[in-house]
């Protein structure tokens, strides 16, 4: 006889819950654990046959939470299709496993039992989930009968851009516009054959309106990502920048052997990929140091501490891992030990000028492909790209340039991947200290789980607060990683108290799932299923989906709960812990999850993937730092739409008016002398002798001797760090040593953090920090006064001189005072950029004169006598080590040196500018010149008479090109 089971009114249950939601002190299984539930797991999690109720899903309980319509998969199914077609349908769209319930559910087994189901031809790409991601979130496979959601995949194009004003979408639209604008007059200008002629005025104005519709705004902001090794920045790199696995780690999770490498934007499909490479005398160095390492350690290694031979090994090792990488089978060991220290280097250096790559890396490398790319990047950076035993090429490398189409690059950033402050490497360590101090953002990347000690932040927030520098932020990574027992653990009050809401919501929601499967599964032991039964099984199918749409919703909530709460906690201590250390105290600190990004990157449709990505970090980063070149690309748009459209306009009404002119030849004569006047005059008041920009080199030197030079004080100096360099002298053997191994800046539990280069400059600071802060005011007034005067003189010029030299010939009066005010515009911008990057240069010569840095004036002339300490070793070797540091010190020559060259730097600035700044003047004068052309110039007039079709043509696209261009202004008066 067939089993029959009569079905109970579902309900509360005594142990429907009770005996699987944890109690407070139990502990919660994490939401990261990996790897397959054993036996044991899965036989725990059933639990007694619970009581269930046929009510339809439109009889739903209201008491229980509305699904959060932001999260995947919230939408509910459509009612009352309990057929066994619609019911197999349903089931290709139900996520029957999760990482707590492994084969709880199978598939094949519910085909089986439901023939109407058929085979499914849908695609079945493997799910990527993250131990703790939405479980139903899928690659694109899942569909719905009735969806009105966008299946397109996710495009980060589409992210919502910083809100300022050059995001503007008025302003962007405006500046959209000009430049298609700009397109139809490039166009217009060649419809006729003049622009083919190659000393035309029409080819000149036809190529300028091209390249104003092919205009875009150059790179202006470089962001540098720096740490340790596997912090994670080749990964966080990949998801800024959007490319999965274009910058690969190892297979160990660590960054592949660091060359700093560049990304920049282009606009092409394709990658291309620019290698510079280490000069000669850069290579001879680090060869030299190589040997120097190698040898010391293998001669003197019995005769060291146990600090200092550690130190030693690490050094030796580094060397002959990178001479082996250099030069292959050909170096051994027993050359650098059977031979003289000059003899090797001799010997490697040419071993280096034969193998090194230069003759196979010319010109761009230009890969189609992202593995492609990638590929390559692998074969310049890592051991593994060298040939069978042949020579690797990292260690001649010094940069790489990869360009490429990737959205955050498209508005002007330039991303960097730099090796740690702390690379053994002296030579990329140095290379990123420098590099550091040219970019505009610093991002130190550390790992979220030893945030506040890592050392690569501290050494990034250290250089910091010796160079003044307050464009630090943090960018901590793996923030996915976290336990929920860990967290219940060491949270306390209202965190804990809602982390233990969320588990328990989470844990009555899969009980509630496991009962209908128990439900299920009693049906399909049932010998005879019964029409009832069908109807039933319908609905529990339908109640299941629900409920694990229910448990992927609540299992994101507590997972956004972690990581938000978390991220908040690590970001303020943060905050506090270098609160004093970064200039002005506003530390950005950021938090992101490369795994959170790809692995929920490609979900369909896109709303699915919005919640993860946005809690992985990655967009607001993006958005970040999309948002530090908006201020400098506001000013280059804005040029382009009120100085350089406006001057071309103006030019074209020229050209236009010259051929069509009535004037006489007296008339005409007697233009060309009155613009004559009024170029020469111009040219003598901006660049002749009595002008300001005439001697700009000895007027800044001037300033500069009376506030700096003058005030030096050599013996005085070589007195204060004498004396500092006692005191080091009274700490302990291994102190002392330890520092001299760090090049004097080093933190130890018994002395502490010190630097003791800033400590021998305590002296010279004292003297000169307040005194070059005068000086730096006072050359920053006196480059605004130059470029009022610049600015001054070509308004009075144009308002006044010109009207007056043309009062009798008013007809190129209105176009030619809108072309030179375009030029005066693009004049003054010019200046003020130069004048800009001169005191950015100004500040960071500061740094090299007054900081203790390892690569600024003092570090670099106490770098050998740190080196030639750290190799002293054997009975008396402190006394040695002390000696060589305070014999240093003791050199006037020291002081005075440091001070000649700063000297001489500071007059090779000014010099610089001086000459670039008449440089930008003259230029532009020419371009004035090159105005007022179009109105004296014969030939010009000549040309724009030679076809009236085509003049009237441009001069009626010019017409309405200017109406165009009046709501376009008004957008960028204020948008």
């Amino acid at each position: 006889m067939a089993r029959r089971r009569v079905l109970q009114p579902r309900g509360p249950s005594r142990n429907a819950c009770s005996s699987r939601v944890p109690g407070s002190d139990t502990p919660i299984p994490s939401i990261e654990k990996d790897g397959p539930i054993d036996a044991d797991d899965r036989s725990s999690a059933r639990s007694p046959t619970p009581s269930i109720s046929v009510d339809t899903p439109d009889n739903d309980d209201s008491s229980s939470e509305a699904p959060d319509p932001s999260f995947p998969n919230s939408s509910s199914p459509s009612p009352g299709q309990g057929d066994a077609g619609s019911i197999g349908d349903r089931l290709q769209d139900l996520r029957l496993t999760s990482p707590f319930w492994p084969g709880a559910f199978a598939l094949d087994n519910l085909r089986a039992a439901l023939p109407s189901a058929g085979t499914s031809s849908r695609s079945q790409t493997p799910l990527l989930l993250l131990p703790s991601a939405s479980p139903g979130s899928s690659g694109g496979h899942r569909r719905r009968r009735s969806s009105s959601v966008n299946p397109e995949p996710y495009d980060v194009r589409q992210e919502r851009p910083p809100q300022d004003r050059f995001h503007d979408p008025e302003f962007q639209q405006a500046f959209a516009h000009a430049t298609s604008l700009m397109a139809r007059l490039a166009g217009v200008l060649g419809s006729s054959t003049l622009h083919l002629e190659p000393d035309s005025t029409m080819k000149t104005l036809r190529d300028r309106a091209d390249a104003l519709a092919h205009f875009r705004c150059p790179p202006t902001r470089t962001v540098a990502l720096v740490g340790d090794s596997g912090v994670g920045k080749s990964s966080l790199l990949n998801s800024l920048l959007d490319f999965r696995n274009l910058a690969r780690t190892s297979n160990g999770g660590s960054a592949c052997t660091c060359v700093v490498t560049e990304y920049r934007h282009h606009d092409r499909a394709d990658f291309a990929v620019e290698v510079v490479l280490f000069t000669e005398a850069e290579l001879t160095e680090q060869l030299r140091k190589m040997v120097q390492a190698y040898r010391h350690n293998f001669f003197y290694a019995d005769q060291m501490s146990n600090e200092d031979r550690n130190h030693s090994a690490d050094q030796a090792t580094l060397a002959c891992d990178t001479l082996k990488a250099m030069f292959a089978d050909r170096f051994t060991t027993a050359f650098l030990e059977n031979n003289r220290t000059r003899t090797v280097v001799e010997t490697l250096m040419n071993w280096a000028m034969d193998l090194r790559p230069a003759r196979y890396m010319q010109g761009n490398d230009v890969a189609e492909s992202l593995e492609d790319c990638s590929n390559l990047l692998m074969r310049l950076t890592s051991d593994r790209g060298a040939a069978q035993g042949g020579p690797a090429a990292w260690p001649y490398i010094k940069k790489i340039r990869v360009f490429l189409n990737a959205y955050i690059l498209s508005r002007g950033l330039v991303l960097v991947d730099l090796p740690g402050l702390r690379d053994l490497n002296s030579a990329r360590r140095n290379i990123t200290e420098r590099y550091l101090l040219e970019c505009d953002e610093i991002f130190a990347v550390c790992p979220i789980g030893r945030a506040m000690t890592d050392e690569g932040v501290k050494s990034v927030c250290d250089l910091a607060r010796q160079t003044g520098l307050s464009n630090v932020s943090i960018i901590c990574t793996k923030s996915d990683e976290i336990r929920v027992d860990e967290a219940q653990r060491d949270w306390e009050g209202a965190q804990a108290r809602e982390l233990r809401r969320l588990t328990v919501a989470l844990a009555t929601a899969e009980q509630d799932s496991a009962n209908i499967r128990d439900e299920l599964d009693d049906l399909r032991d049932l010998e005879d299923i019964s029409e009832e039964d069908e109807i039933l099984r319908g609905r529990l199918y339908e109640e299941l989906e629900r409920k694990n749409r229910d448990i992927e919703r609540r299992k994101f909530e507590r997972q956004r709960y972690m990581i938000t709460t978390r991220n908040t906690l690590v970001q303020s201590n943060l905050r506090d812990l270098y609160r004093d250390t970064i200039p002005g105290g506003d530390l950005h600190v950021f938090c992101a999850s490369n795994t959170l990004y790809w692995e929920n990157r490609d979900l369909r449709p896109q709303h699915k993937a919005a919640p993860f990505l946005e809690l992985s970090g990655i967009v607001t980063i993006r958005k970040h730092c999309m948002s530090l070149v908006s201020q400098r690309q506001l000013r280059i748009a804005t040029q382009y739409l009120q100085g350089d459209i406006p001057g071309l306009l103006g030019d074209i009404e020229l050209w236009v008016q010259t051929g069509a002119g009535t004037a006489d030849a007296e008339k005409k004569r007697a233009v060309r002398e009155a613009l004559d006047r009024f170029g020469n005059s111009l040219r003598e008041e901006l660049v002749g002798n009595a002008s300001p920009l005439s001697d700009l080199t000895g007027e800044l030197t001037n300033v500069f001797r009376e506030h700096v030079y003058q005030r030096r004080q050599i013996r005085e100096w070589t007195e204060g760090a004498i004396q500092a360099g006692q005191v080091w002298s009274s700490r302990r053997l291994a102190t002392y040593a330890a520092f001299c191994r760090q090049y004097g800046t080093h933190t130890t539990d018994a002395a502490g953090y010190h630097c003791w280069n800033e400590e021998a400059m305590g002296t010279i600071n004292h003297d000169l920090a307040d005194p070059w802060d005068r000086f730096q005011s006072n050359v920053n007034r006196q480059l605004d006064d130059a470029t009022a005067f610049v600015s001054e003189t070509l308004d009075r010029a144009i308002s006044r001189n010109l009207a007056n030299a043309l009062q009798e010939f008013p007809e190129p009066i209105r176009p030619l005072w809108v072309a030179l005010k375009s030029r005066k515009r693009i004049l003054a911008g010019a200046l003020e950029d130069l004048c800009a990057s001169f005191s950015a240069e100004l500040s960071k010569l500061r740094t090299d004169a007054l900081s203790g840095l390892r690569t600024a004036y003092f570090g670099q002339s106490m770098e050998q006598a740190y080196w030639n300490a750290n190799l002293k070793s054997g009975r008396g070797s402190w006394e040695r080590k002390k000696a060589v540091i305070n014999e240093a010190l003791r050199d006037e020559q020291l002081f005075a040196n440091m001070m000649r060259k700063l000297k001489r730097t500071f007059e090779e600035l000014a010099a610089k500018l001086d000459t670039d700044a008449l440089a930008l003047v003259e230029e532009h004068l020419g371009s004035i010149d090159g105005t007022l052309d179009m109105v004296r110039s014969e030939n010009v007039a000549l040309e724009s008479e030679r076809d009236p079709e085509f003049r009237t043509r441009v001069g009626n696209e010019v017409d309405g090109l200017n109406e165009a261009m009046d709501p376009i202004l008004a957008a960028v008066g204020h948008a």
